[in-house]
């Protein structure tokens, strides 16, 4: 499989208007696409009675926080694939811990799908093309990712739901690392693009028939 990068034309207008009816009319980039990324993963959190005024404090906050980070990052960029590990570790158990520290069971798995979507996202709509690093930046795990990567990759699925792995390294690190090596010729986040999109269809497929 070899990274082969196919490049299209639009108008402005249909690619801000694109844009807008899937991320918002927000003026910041990034909080479009941390606020698009939360709703990726928000039907896996427990709330447990906690009210309104306190979910919208840590989801912006939150949003605040992945904002800040990133644009860190891009002033200075990570040198090596541990480096980007390093942070991305420190931010995954960052956002898990504003969770956590008001009572709500908040996982890794949760918080790598916000990072990682938000990540994913702003290269989407251009914000950020992570020139230099692209390379480094993790796949969002989620089903589909699962169960591609054991049917085409020969990856098993983690013991856990996506949503509820607990441990960083042992196992969101260790499965994102299996995905690395079995991966050929690209960047992980590349390959993910397309095999999301491959899966999402064949299922499409199955339910129609």
């Amino acid at each position: 499989m070899t990274e082969e990068i196919k490049y299209a034309s639009v108008d402005v207008d249909s690619l801000e208007f694109l844009k807008a009816i899937y991320f918002g009319a927000e003026s910041s980039l990034y909080s479009a696409a941390a606020n698009r990324a939360y709703l990726d993963m928000n039907r896996t959190i427990r709330f447990n009675g906690l009210d309104e005024k306190k979910r919208k404090e840590l989801h912006d906050f939150v949003c605040d926080l992945l904002k800040m980070g990133i644009k860190k990052v891009e002033a200075n960029p990570p040198r090596s694939q541990g480096q980007y590990d390093a942070w991305h570790c420190s931010t995954c158990k960052l956002i898990q811990k504003e969770y956590t520290d008001v009572g709500i069971c908040f996982f890794i798995g949760q918080s790598q799908k916000w990072l990682n979507m938000t990540m994913k996202y702003l290269y989407i709509i251009g914000a950020c093309d992570f020139d230099g690093y692209f390379e480094f930046l993790h796949i969002p795990l989620d089903n589909y990712i699962f169960d591609i990567s054991k049917r085409e990759l020969a990856v098993s699925r983690p013991e856990r739901a996506w949503s509820r792995m607990e441990n960083y390294e042992e196992e969101y690190l260790a499965y994102e690392k299996k995905l690395r090596e079995a991966i050929k010729g690209m960047a992980p986040l590349r390959w993910e693009f397309r095999a999301w999109l491959k899966e999402a269809r064949n299922r499409t497929q199955q339910c129609a028939q």
